[in-house]
């Protein structure tokens, strides 16, 4: 198995594994209170291209050093509160537009349709979760800590495809928890229980990212060994080592 085969598939395993703790029940969430059916291919895709320019940015490179760690989960953790927020307490954006004098714009926007309005909203909060992506993947850190500093344009290659197996399953979890979701009329009401569960959600959410509690339930998961999916990851690799080694001594 090629490492490029891996990291794909590692990306996908991913999904599975507590690390991304924070990321799916985001992307599940905003894809199942929202109305409009683009919703999980936009907030994956604006995940993918937020996981893939960070981790070049943060962790492949100098690029960003200048500016402080806590400064990333701040925003993101922000962002995501804020979201909850306007969620659980809609009359807080009423009044918001209102004191901005926006009323004219929002009301445009609305006329046009929610789903305009939504788009934003979904970039905004898949683009969020980029800065503090992190993984447990042994791969990852393969790609990173070997690949990318023998040769750059093929590790940029190797991310590209363990982004991609990551972002293909979790669209194809949001698509099918919103068409579930859809088919239950208890859920589907826009102002009801379910949608500000969900609100609460990020709330919590962005506060465990803001003071670290969400690394902190991570890492006490894997020091249990629930769920520990990075066990297959470890297997392949070694085998792909393996058959390397082989491949080069012949």
């Amino acid at each position: 198995m090629t490492l490029l085969l891996l990291s794909f598939l590692a990306g996908a395993l991913t999904v599975l594994a507590p690390c991304v703790l924070p990321i799916l029940p985001v992307v599940i969430g905003r894809s199942v209170t929202q109305g409009s059916r683009n919703t999980p291919l936009i907030i994956t895709l604006s995940l993918s291209i937020s996981v893939f320019i960070f981790t070049l940015a943060l962790k492949a490179s100098t690029a960003l050093i200048f500016i402080p760690q806590d400064f990333w989960k701040y925003l993101s953790g922000g962002i995501l509160i804020a979201f909850g927020i306007f969620t659980l307490f809609e009359i807080l954006w009423v009044r918001i537009v209102s004191a901005l004098h926006l009323q004219e714009k929002a009301n445009a926007q609305f006329s046009v349709g929610f789903k305009k309005k939504s788009i934003w909203g979904d970039v905004l909060m898949g683009g969020a979760l980029g800065p503090v992506f992190s993984t447990c993947s042994p791969t990852y850190f393969v790609i990173l800590a070997t690949v990318l500093p023998e040769s750059y344009a093929k590790g940029v290659v190797y991310i590209l495809a363990y982004v991609f197996g990551l972002s293909l399953v979790l669209f194809g979890i949001a698509t099918l928890g919103q068409r579930f979701t859809s088919k239950l009329e208890v859920l589907a009401n826009p102002r009801g229980w379910f949608k500000r569960i969900i609100a609460v959600l990020f709330i919590a959410i962005g506060l465990a990212i803001v003071t670290g509690f969400d690394k902190k339930i991570e890492t006490r998961i894997l020091d249990v060994g629930f769920f520990d999916i990075t066990t297959i990851e470890q297997k392949l690799l070694r085998k792909n080592t393996d058959t390397t080694s082989v491949g080069e001594s012949e």
